[in-house]
């Protein structure tokens, strides 16, 4: 024979079964009803990266100093070509200059040889012959500067890349953490209920209402903390999208291709292609350049000048002119500035070639935490991944025993506790791989 309370523990079993599968197939309905045309909206990180590089500032500065680096590569291979310059000269003086003299015979004479008002025209070509290496030297430390703004663009984008692509997996961690606290709640409402109707039958004692309301209470507080963090992570999101911090959007959960690269190959590509690298090594090549130039100052300067002159002064009988000369110009000696400029600039190129040393031992180490960090995550996905199996199937295990009065309701909130903190691991887990493969990509260069 069942007994009356036994049997009243069964009847509330089966109902209370029933209520869990009307909830779960109008779950299903809503799922298949309304998840099409929410996603058709929704943004990739693709879209994230587009919107995002459009309009970051420190990009547009970037760029303006990749055409900066150009005009001033252009005015560097202008110097091998011929000048023209015109001048024009209006003279006129108090009076006219001239010779005096005497005859043979003592007689005096005065002769002018200038106009007291005369003009000026000539047009004028040099041509650089030699100039001890420095028009060459400014023509590659021109070309230098301008790899190294490119460089600097291209270290500039994957910056704003990695910022965007871990602000993006912050919003879906965070709404991943109020989904399943949302969860979290609704189990533990539904326990709530339970408890309450058992006490009102007086099947359990007092305290285990209690016990539940608390449990209740502390999810809820959980869940506004939560949409706190999920607010904070979508304005962050926002900023670096360059639109107003409240704008409302939906993503797309991340899909990454895995990096199938050894350790020791993602690190050698690492020092080839990060770009942070490559900026200090056009950098120094500047400087080094840029002491070729200062050492040219004190070699001697070629130049070929041709010029036409006219003049508007009656006393010359020609007043048009051509003429053509060949320049050298040596400053022998100039107290030794030339040399210790050019002894400071080298200086300066091995400082940022040791911060070049500097900067590849810390790419190597980056590349490695970020692949032991992924390896880490994948491993914790797969035993997350049993966890939470185990977990459903201990929460469900203990709401049967505790409606068949087994345990009390302490075992069935240790058992729910246990069953949200698996699944927190398990995202935790699969963010912190997603993420961890962008911070790869990003230490490798190839991001």
């Amino acid at each position: 024979m069942i007994s009356g309370t036994r049997l009243k523990q069964l009847i509330r079993l089966i109902f209370g079964r029933l209520f869990i599968t009307r909830l779960l197939i109008r779950s299903i309905l809503v799922s298949l009803i309304f998840p099409l045309s929410s996603l058709a909206n929704a943004e990739s990180l693709d879209d994230a990266w587009r919107l995002a590089l459009s309009g970051n500032f420190k990009i547009k500065g970037a760029q303006q100093q990749e055409l900066a680096a150009d005009a001033q590569l252009a005015s560097a291979n202008a110097e091998r070509l011929p000048n023209l310059a015109l001048v024009a000269d209006y003279l006129k003086m108090d009076k006219s200059p001239r010779f005096e003299g005497k005859f043979g015979n003592n007689i005096p004479f005065a002769v002018s040889y200038w106009d007291k008002e005369s003009t000026y025209y000539s047009a004028s070509s040099t041509l650089p012959l030699y100039t001890g290496g420095r028009i060459t030297a400014d023509i590659n430390a021109a070309e230098a500067q301008r790899s190294a703004a490119i460089a600097n663009t291209s270290h500039s984008i994957s910056s704003v890349k990695m910022a965007v692509g871990k602000a993006y997996i912050n919003v879906l961690r965070a709404q991943s953490a109020v989904g399943l606290t949302k969860s979290h709640v609704k189990s533990l409402t539904s326990n709530q209920t339970d408890v309450e109707n058992l006490l009102n039958q007086g099947l359990v004692a007092r305290n285990h209402l209690l016990m539940a309301n608390v449990a209740l209470a502390d999810a809820k507080q959980q869940l506004l903390q939560a949409n706190h963090h999920s607010e904070l992570a979508k304005a962050d999101y926002n900023r670096l999208l360059n639109r107003t911090l409240d704008t409302e959007f939906l993503l797309e959960p991340l899909t990454f291709a895995e990096l199938t690269l050894p350790l020791e190959e993602l690190s050698n590509q690492a020092l080839t292609r990060r770009d942070d690298i490559q900026t200090l090594k056009h950098r120094s090549e500047v400087l080094n350049q840029n002491a070729n130039i200062a050492k040219s100052v004190s070699k001697p300067q070629f130049g070929l000048t041709g010029m036409y002159l006219h003049q508007d002064n009656r006393i010359n009988v020609n007043n048009d002119v051509f003429a053509a000369n060949v320049s050298m110009i040596w400053n022998v000696f100039d107290g030794g500035v030339s040399r210790h400029q050019s002894n400071q600039l080298q200086r300066q190129a091995a400082a940022i070639r040791a911060q070049e040393d500097e900067l590849t031992g810390v790419v190597k180490l980056q590349v490695r935490k970020a692949w032991l960090a992924l390896q880490a995550a994948h491993e914790r996905e797969s035993m997350t991944s049993i966890n939470i199996k185990q977990a459903e199937e201990n929460l469900s295990s203990s709401k049967n025993r505790y409606q068949a009065g087994l345990i009390t309701n302490t075992e069935v909130l240790d058992a729910e506790n246990l069953r949200v903190r698996a699944h927190h691991h398990h995202n935790d887990a699969s963010y912190d791989a997603s993420l961890t493969l962008l911070q790869l990509k990003h230490a490798a260069g190839i991001l």
